[in-house]
């Protein structure tokens, strides 16, 4: 397996990707028919832009993406945010995405000094989830209830979760 930073070539690998781990209940927040090829060239150009995409290759094909960006404020220069990890579900409980996501805190920890914070939702009914975040050093900070419409229709609560970096330099 090959960890690498994304590029803009990879665009349609990795909505094939998110669109395979929608078809999964509980996947991803997203729903296959909301994976289109601008929603993927959204997250991937801001990401590449200011913020950080990494994927996870397997004999040329893309398994694992993770990506994390500036929101372009002002007030927000300091952290990162929506950020987002998707594991194709023949790699799932296999330590990729513990893997993918360790890359790119290891970059922000190394390289964008200027970033304080990386923060994340998680659905609450997406236990393993957070527990994969809890080990990658991120801390709950909250619960938002009735946010999510889970896939079987229940509304569930959202978990926001923040990691801080600690080579951080104001």
């Amino acid at each position: 397996m090959i960890i690498r930073k994304s590029i803009i070539q990879d665009l349609l690998s990795i909505q094939q990707l998110y669109q395979t781990v929608a078809r999964i209940s509980g996947g991803i927040a997203r729903k296959e028919h909301e994976i289109s090829e601008a929603y993927i060239q959204n997250f991937l150009t801001k990401s590449l832009a200011n913020g950080c995409s990494m994927v996870a290759e397997e004999d040329g094909r893309i398994i694992a993406e993770v990506h994390t960006y500036s929101f372009g404020i002002e007030c927000f220069a300091h952290m990162f945010g929506d950020t987002t990890i998707c594991v194709h579900p023949d790699f799932q409980g296999k330590g990729v995405g513990r893997k993918v996501f360790s890359a790119l805190l290891d970059y922000v920890s190394n390289e964008r000094k200027d970033i304080l914070r990386v923060e994340l939702h998680a659905r609450e009914s997406n236990a393993a989830a957070i527990e994969l975040y809890k080990k990658l050093g991120f801390n709950v900070e909250g619960r938002a209830v009735g946010r999510v419409l889970d896939p079987d229709g229940r509304i569930v609560a959202d978990v926001p979760m923040g990691w801080l970096n600690p080579n951080f330099l104001q």
